[in-house]
C-alpha cells in the first residue's frame, strides 16, 4: 500500500485518485495512518466479503446455540408473535 501525507495528498489529488486505481492509498497525518483510498470496485468487493463472513459467523453461532438448546417454536407461534400473518 502506497503512503502519501495529508498535505501532499491535497496538492496531488488528481495523482492520488490515479495511482488509487493501481493500488489503495493511505494518507497519513504525522505519520500515521488516518484513511484509505482504494477504487470503488475493490471497496464495494471488500465489503461484501467482510458482510459474508460476517454472515457465515452469525450462522455458526446461531447453529452452536441451537445446539446447545435445541428448543424450536412452532412457525406459527413466532408469526402471531411477531404480528405476521401466514398465507
Amino acid at each position: 500500500m502506497y503512503n502519501l501525507p495529508a498535505s501532499e495528498a491535497r496538492q496531488r489529488w488528481s495523482d492520488l485518485i490515479d495511482h488509487a486505481h493501481r493500488e489503495p492509498v493511505a494518507i497519513t497525518v504525522r505519520g500515521r495512518e488516518q484513511v484509505v483510498v482504494l477504487e470503488a470496485e475493490l471497496a464495494r468487493r471488500a465489503l461484501q466479503a467482510l458482510e459474508d463472513a460476517m454472515d457465515r459467523a452469525a450462522v455458526d453461532r446461531a447453529r452452536r446455540e441451537l445446539a446447545e438448546d435445541p428448543e424450536t417454536l412452532p412457525l406459527e407461534q413466532v408469526a402471531r408473535e411477531l404480528g405476521i400473518t401466514l398465507g
